[in-house]
């Protein structure tokens, strides 16, 4: 069955020009609008990683035919990026104008692909550099930079298509995925030369998969696999999010991880797609057993607590004939809550490691604990000490925090106070950032026009949580079932 699949893998895979590898709903190319927005960001003051070395010549061409147009826009151009520069995070300042890139259609218009009230908070907050972006584009003819520059990109991409071909197809064999397998779902890698180098972006915009990786010394393949992974595997966890959730109660001592991210303490399935993929990367890479037990201590330790569970099932999944979609629902069932609470038991969690000591982000901050605390009290159904503890963090912290303003909302709606946790849900909207809180967000604002009657209202709001949805499955699932139900109401009859 392998052979099969490598087979046909290949032949969806053969050559085209540079400029566009494809296979199927997979693709590998350059992309138009990334350039046009990047581009003109460089014009714009743009400056992180530009050195001597030989990575940037591309870059350095562009910039240097942009200065020579010295289009009449570029000084609103530049005070609109000096006034949205994220000063002590070049990766997150570089990364709004790559959300707000994958966001809108080709030059010269760059209209939006999704509704205003959808835009995802990163690149809402750069939305005002599209009109500006429109004028540069035409005083500046970027359409004779972007043409003068392909060789380059084609390079880059060719660069790329051979080593990526080979990792897809045998990701693809070892899962037994048939190619093209998720219809209207797309995997786009974008190679850019415009930003800084060493850089790799991910976004998971409705049904389709983002990577935009920047100028690099060796081939990102470790992170291309990762996200093609979750394109894989991130589909089975939403459909069998009702088994996933049988095995919830071990939620419980993932919290317990400091240093394991909120989405995965916050949705059990996401936890499960993460702990599989690092599974599978071991079983695939054939990491002898003991570097390979190591590496799984490891793991359990910073709180990937079903990593040890689907590596060893997956031995057992190697030896049999199914693909991981049908091998997956059994894998998940045949998990025993109270053998891995004993398994997990002698585990020693690791400490969250200290962050950088700056203003911005102090290590362990108080408010930080009061957060986890608050999380914490939530999940253990105290609802009125998680509040006081929101409360606190609101009043003395910082009044804007978007965990402690989607926590009210999310205490209110669970203690029937429907006004109110409207009111925080809608505040959590228009101040937070993190895509889970927005996400979420938008699927309880729809449960409750559902509640009050206003279906067409509620659509709106799970309409816009699906754009952002489909990396946390528990998310999915809801919204998706919010579209087909109104919220509160009996199931259809079978």
């Amino acid at each position: 069955m392998w052979c099969l699949i490598a087979a046909s893998l290949m032949a969806l895979m053969a050559p085209t020009p540079a400029r566009s590898q494809s296979a199927g709903n997979v693709l590998l190319e350059s992309n138009e609008q990334l350039f046009c927005v990047l581009a003109a960001l460089n014009a714009a003051g743009y400056d992180a990683g530009m050195n001597g070395s030989p990575i940037n010549a591309t870059r350095r061409r562009v910039r240097e035919y942009l200065e020579a147009q010295n289009a009449p826009i570029l000084p609103d151009l530049k005070k609109f990026y000096a006034d949205h520069q994220v000063k002590d995070d070049p990766s997150k300042d570089l990364a709004q104008y790559i959300s707000l890139a994958l966001l809108v259609g080709s030059p010269p218009d760059f209209r939006l692909m999704v509704p205003a009230e959808e835009v995802p908070p990163d690149a809402r907050d750069v939305e005002g550099f599209l009109p500006l972006l429109r004028t540069f584009y035409t005083q500046s003819k970027m359409l004779f930079i972007w043409s003068e520059v392909q060789k380059q990109y084609d390079a880059a991409v060719a660069r790329y298509t051979d080593e990526v071909r080979q990792t897809f197809v045998l990701t693809e064999a070892y899962l037994r995925f048939p190619a093209g397998g998720y219809l209207g779902r797309t995997y786009a890698i974008y190679i850019d030369l415009m930003g800084a180098p060493e850089q790799v972006h991910a976004r998971i915009y409705g049904l389709n998969y983002f990577l935009v990786v920047t100028p690099s010394e060796d081939l990102k393949l470790e992170e291309i696999r990762f996200q093609y992974m979750h394109f894989l595997l991130d589909p089975l966890a939403a459909k069998y999010g009702a088994e996933i959730a049988q095995k919830s109660m071990l939620s419980a001592t993932a919290r317990q991880a400091p240093s394991l991210g909120l989405d995965f303490k916050e949705d059990f399935g996401l936890l499960i797609t993460e702990c599989l993929i690092r599974a599978v990367e071991l079983r695939m890479d054939k990491v002898p057993a003991a570097d390979a037990q190591k590496k799984l201590d490891d793991m359990t330790s910073q709180g990937l607590i079903m990593v040890h569970y689907l590596y060893e099932s997956l031995l057992a999944y190697e030896h049999q004939v199914g693909s991981m979609p049908t091998y997956y629902k059994p894998m998940i069932l045949a998990i025993d809550p109270h053998a891995e609470a004993r398994r997990l038991f002698v585990v020693h969690f690791a400490t969250r490691p200290p962050a950088p000591v700056t203003k911005a982000a102090p290590a362990e901050s108080e408010e930080e604990q009061l957060l986890d605390k608050g999380d914490n009290q939530f999940y253990e159904g105290k609802y009125l000490d998680a509040k006081a503890s929101y409360q606190t963090v609101l009043e003395k912290d910082d009044p804007k925090s978007e965990r402690a303003i989607y926590g009210m909302a999310v205490v209110y709606a669970n203690t029937r106070k429907p006004d109110l946790a409207e009111e925080y849900f809608e505040k959590a909207l228009a101040t937070a950032h993190d895509l889970r809180i927005v996400t979420w967000s938008h699927i309880y604002l729809g449960r409750l026009d559902d509640l009050n009657g206003k279906r067409d209202a509620a659509l709106v709001q799970y309409h816009a949580a699906l754009l952002t949805a489909a990396a946390y499955p528990m998310a999915l699932r809801a919204a998706q079932s919010g579209m087909a139900t109104p919220f509160g109401s009996a199931p259809p009859e079978k």
